[in-house]
């Protein structure tokens, strides 16, 4: 019940709304009829566009989901644990070139989604988790030596240092 009125709330408001100012408008200007369907007609257009409105973003963002997690899956989550597993024996690993560009990849791809978060298409729950993943991989010693060097770039980050803080 909790997760149903979450997510018809915008609509039993905007109809309650609009019902309870069509009841007082038809009482204040002599009890035309007309009043309350002109009124409560309003009230289901801007239901059906805000309805609209969040199928649209809710789409929107289940691409951007999608397109993210796959190209995380193809292009870096192997060469990431494959860098994390040689550091956690090799404290002294050396970036090699080819990792080293993947890892610049790896920042743009970041930032990207810290962009589409920044403007709200990216839910807060799924950030903290693309957040935490960043982070552990972005502190890695070899990894961080990089990320620094990248970092004096900020504006080629849309922000994301800024919202990551010390990496």
């Amino acid at each position: 019940m909790k997760n149903w009125f979450k997510g018809y709330s915008d609509l039993i408001f905007i109809n309650l709304f609009t019902l309870i100012i069509g009841l007082i408008l038809f009482y204040c200007l002599g009890n035309k009829i007309e009043i309350i369907g002109a009124v409560l007609a309003t009230g289901i257009s801007l239901s059906f566009g805000v309805r609209q409105y969040k199928m649209e973003n809710d789409k929107m963002f289940k691409e951007l989901f999608e397109n993210f997690n796959s190209r995380y899956d193809i292009k870096f989550n192997n060469k990431l644990n494959e860098i994390d597993a040689i550091y956690k024996m090799d404290k002294d690993l050396e970036i090699k070139e080819n990792d080293r560009l993947l890892i610049i990849d790896y920042l743009n791809f970041c930032s990207e989604e810290y962009l589409w978060y920044d403007k709200g298409r990216i839910p807060e729950n799924v950030w903290q988790s693309w957040e935490n993943g960043m982070l552990y991989f972005l502190n890695l010693k070899p990894i961080n030596q990089i990320v620094q060097s990248q970092n004096k770039q900020k504006n080629s980050y849309y922000g994301l240092f800024e919202k990551l803080g010390n990496v």
